[in-house]
This record gives C-alpha cells, sequence and structure tokens, in this order.
C-alpha cells in the first residue's frame, strides 16, 4: 500500500473515532446529568477537571515521540528507536505515579477547595481515586499508540477505539438507568481505558517485533533531546491555555460571571468548528516524519502545499458558515438572550479561521521536521499580544474588549508563522496565498451569502414556528444547501486537480459499504 493510500485510511478511520468519541458526551451528559443530578454531575466534572490539570505538568513530553519513532522505525535503527520508546514509556510511567502519589497524600485538601456537601465527600473521594488509576492506565501507555501512528497504523488504534467507545457509551446507560450512579460511569469508563491500553500495546508489539522493553535502554541522551523538543511544544501549549483562561479571569474581574458565561459558550462553538478539519490532518505528523527521514525535500513541499489546500477547503466553508449563521446556531441551542454570543462569536470566528488557514499546515509539519521553535515562538506572541490586548480592551470596553483582543492575537501570530512557514518552504507568501486560498474562501463567501438570502427570503414570506425543533430544521436545510452547492462546485471550479480527486474517490470507496474487496 502506498504512503497516499495509508494517510487516506488512517485519516478516514481516525476521523470516525474521534466524531464518535467528541460527540457521544453530547447525548449522554443530559441523560447524566438526569440519573445522578446537578450536584454529582458537578464533582465529575471538577474531579475530571483536575486530572487535565495534571497532564500539563508533563513538558510536552508526548509530542517529540512521533517525530523521533518515525525518523527511527523508516531508517531501521532499532536500537534508537528502543531508546525513544522505553524513555518515553518509563518517563510517563514515573510522572504519572508521582502525580497520583501526591494527589492521594492530598486528597482532602484539594477536595476540601470545593464546596461538596458533606454527604458527598466520600463520593468525591471515590470518584478521584478512580480517575486517578484512569490517568496513570492512559497516560503512561501513551508511547504505544504514538508507535502505531508513528508507523502508518493509526487505523488500528482508531477502530479499536471506536469498538470500545460504543461500547462504554451502552455500558455507561446500561448502569445508569440500573441505578450505578456515579461509580457506574466511572467503572465503565476505568474498563474502557483498561481493555483500549491491552489492545494499544499488543498491536504497537504486533506491528513493530523490534521493540523490546528493557531498562538498560534508557538513555540520558535521549532524554533530553526528546525533553528539549518538548519543552519548547510546552510553550506553546501552556501560552494558548494560558491566553484562554487570562480572558475569562479578566471578564469576572472587571464584569459580571455572566459575560464569562457568554465568551465561553462562543469559544465552544469554534472549537466545535475547529474540530473536524484538524482531525483530518491528524496523519500530516507522521508523514511529514517520514518524508523528513527520508530526506525527501521536494515531497515535503508537496505536503505543505496540500495540507494547505485541504485545510482552506475544509475550514472556509465551516467558519464562514458560522459566521454567517451564527444567530440561528446560538439560537436554536441556547434559546433567546444570548444575543451577547452571537456578537461573540462572529469576531472569534475570524481569528480561528485565519489560524487554521495559514498556522495551522506549517505547524502541522515543521515541529516533525525537528524545528519546534516556530511554534514556540508563536505562543509566546499570542500570549504577550493577548496579555496587553486584552488587559486593556476588556478594561474600557468589557465582554467585546476579550473577543477583540483574542481575535487580534491570534491574527499577529497566525501571521508569523504563515510568513515563517512560507519562507522555510521556500514560497513567494503573496503568490503562495493567492494560489492556495482565493479560490475556495470566494466560493465559500459567495454561497454563504446566496443561501443566508434564501433564508432570510424565505422567513420573511413562510411562518414558521418558533422553537428548537423549527431551528434544527432550517440548520439542516441551510447547511444542506450550502455545503452541497459549494463541494459541486468546488469540483467544478478546477481548484482540486487529478491527484486530489483521485484522493476523493479513494475515500469515498472507503465509506461505500458496497465496495468489492480485493
Amino acid at each position: 500500500m502506498s504512503l497516499r493510500d495509508k494517510v487516506i485510511k488512517n485519516t478516514f478511520y481516525h476521523f470516525i473515532a474521534q466524531a464518535f468519541g467528541f460527540l457521544s458526551p453530547f447525548i449522554l451528559t443530559p441523560l447524566i446529568i438526569s440519573h445522578i443530578g446537578q450536584t454529582e454531575f458537578g464533582i465529575y466534572a471538577i474531579v475530571l477537571g483536575f486530572i487535565g490539570t495534571f497532564g500539563l505538568l508533563d513538558f510536552s513530553f508526548s509530542a517529540s515521540f512521533i517525530k523521533f519513532i518515525s525518523e527511527h522505525y523508516n531508517r531501521k535503527q532499532y536500537d534508537e528507536l528502543n531508546r525513544t520508546i522505553n524513555t518515553g514509556l518509563f518517563f510517563y510511567i514515573f510522572f504519572t505515579a508521582a502525580i497520583c502519589i501526591v494527589v492521594v497524600i492530598f486528597a482532602r485538601q484539594i477536595l476540601g477547595l470545593i464546596n461538596i456537601p458533606p454527604e458527598l465527600f466520600e463520593l468525591a473521594e471515590f470518584s478521584l481515586y478512580i480517575s486517578l488509576i484512569i490517568f496513570f492506565i492512559a497516560t503512561s501507555s501513551t508511547i504505544f499508540v504514538s508507535v502505531l501512528i508513528s508507523v502508518q497504523k493509526m487505523y488500528l488504534n482508531s477502530i479499536i477505539g471506536l469498538i470500545i467507545n460504543i461500547f462504554n457509551f451502552v455500558i455507561t446507560y446500561i448502569l445508569l438507568i440500573s441505578g450505578f450512579g456515579l461509580k457506574g460511569i466511572l467503572y465503565a469508563q476505568l474498563g474502557a481505558v483498561t481493555v483500549s491500553v491491552f489492545f494499544n500495546v499488543y498491536l504497537a508489539l504486533k506491528e513493530v517485533p523490534e521493540i523490546r522493553i528493557r531498562f538498560s535502554f534508557l538513555n540520558k541522551r535521549t532524554f533530553r533531546s526528546m525533553g528539549s523538543f518538548g519543552l519548547q511544544m510546552q510553550v506553546s501549549r501552556f501560552s494558548s491555555f494560558l491566553s484562554e483562561k487570562y480572558d475569562e479571569f479578566l471578564l469576572g474581574y472587571f464584569s459580571s460571571l455572566g459575560n464569562v458565561t457568554f465568551f465561553n459558550l462562543a469559544n465552544r462553538v469554534t472549537r466545535l468548528g475547529k474540530f473536524f478539519p484538524l482531525q483530518l490532518f491528524q496523519q500530516v505528523a507522521p508523514v511529514a516524519a517520514e518524508l523528513n527521514a527520508n530526506k525527501d525535500e521536494h515531497r515535503l513541499n508537496e505536503l505543505f502545499f496540500e495540507a494547505t489546500k485541504y485545510m482552506t477547503v475544509f475550514s472556509a466553508p465551516i467558519f464562514l458558515f458560522i459566521f454567517i449563521f451564527a444567530e440561528l446556531m446560538i439560537t436554536t441551542w441556547l434559546g433567546t438572550g444570548y444575543e451577547m454570543t452571537i456578537y461573540l462569536l462572529r469576531i472569534l470566528a475570524i481569528g480561528q479561521l485565519v489560524n487554521l488557514l495559514v498556522s495551522a499546515p506549517g505547524n502541522s509539519i515543521i515541529p516533525n521536521l525537528g524545528v519546534p521553535k516556530y511554534l514556540m515562538y508563536e505562543g509566546i506572541i499570542s500570549l504577550a499580544v493577548n496579555l496587553v490586548l486584552s488587559f486593556v480592551l476588556i478594561k474600557y470596553y468589557g465582554i467585546v474588549g476579550a473577543a477583540i483582543g483574542t481575535t487580534a492575537a491570534t491574527l499577529i501570530a497566525s501571521t508569523y508563522i504563515y510568513i515563517t512557514s512560507a519562507q522555510y518552504f521556500k514560497e513567494n507568501p503573496f503568490k503562495f496565498l493567492l494560489r492556495s486560498y482565493l479560490k475556495p474562501m470566494l466560493i465559500a463567501l459567495a454561497l454563504c451569502i446566496i443561501v443566508y438570502s434564501v433564508y432570510y427570503f424565505a422567513l420573511s414570506v413562510i411562518s414558521l414556528p418558533t422553537g428548537r425543533l423549527s431551528g434544527i430544521i432550517l440548520i439542516i436545510f441551510t447547511s444542506g444547501l450550502f455545503f452541497t452547492s459549494y463541494i459541486f462546485i468546488l469540483w467544478k471550479s478546477g481548484y482540486l486537480n487529478e491527484r486530489d480527486k483521485d484522493n476523493m474517490n479513494k475515500l469515498i470507496k472507503l465509506i461505500n459499504p458496497m465496495r468489492k474487496k480485493g
């Protein structure tokens, strides 16, 4: 199987698995709350939040896995491969064990920070301990998932993950309706994680039989190389985390908690918009690392152009649709009274669209060539600009200032990455802009305006009942009309070449359950 066929296959199964994993909590959450109540759900959410925060303390060591594993595997440097795998494995075993020990010692003090009813404190302790076990099992085995991704076998991990997530969904539902409450949810998650890890370890060892798990492979030089790479990635990761929380903190300080809610809700919609395009690009990192290991500069340049092209094809219509139909989407989701969220969403959508188009392609490739510093610089620029702009704008303009400050910081940092990436791959930034972005952006924008005009005219002529159901129907109708027209016109526009169309046809064959084997 060619590299391109592997990428298409991996991307398809990864997208399906991630989409189910992303959407299933939206379906389960109302059911969980109805069975365990808002208080117990609050304990569940806060405990998971604590555990998620602990993951920020690893200095992004795992960010180096794909780069180094792909490089050594494709060069058949099996001793170096085993040094990388064992160093990563034992680092996370020791790291997660240390976190768990500290949290167990200070469990009561940590939980004491939360206003937990006395009668539920024992349940909260239990939830924390089970969550720690889940954290240890999942995090300490991260290296084996990276092995499968690095050797272009992501689809195996995705299929296993999809099957286990479906079983977890069903078992969680059964345990809830059987009255097991919060403990049942956590037991289901623990079982799912354990089974998932077992299969990931088994598949990694089966696909790469050269792997040997031994203390003797631990290596200081390997640890320093991986740590240096990861630390630069951590700066970017931590900067993004601080930027988002900083805006919410300033809003809470200078205005009301209600404004924090409006801002948070708008951010959630932009994250949903980013989810689908980003899942399609998970395979870019291992492909870049493999091509770099083989010193194939020509195909790396092609990869940058194709990554930019496909990111534009998928991101432009999604975010332009969000921008134009923000009012319909927010009103359908939340009801009336969220006019400020609609306004904020449109401001934030601009920044996130630019970030995806001009920053994501370079950031998905260049760090995996062993150059993570540009991603680090982007994070520092974004945080520094946001710290200053948001403080001034929120102080004088309130919640709108937060959105403008965040978007301005994103635009400036993304522009830096775009110019840097274009120079790295020896492209003229302006000519590359026209070649990569112009046609799909214009098609998507024109169609958005046309579809919105149809929608607006229809509402003025036809009297539809208000409510969530009619909103869902309108979203389905407008999005169906828009995306169908977009795909048709883009296909006929000449923007996609024969190679792109062949990729799409292969993807459709994967989707088609009636396809012939062999």
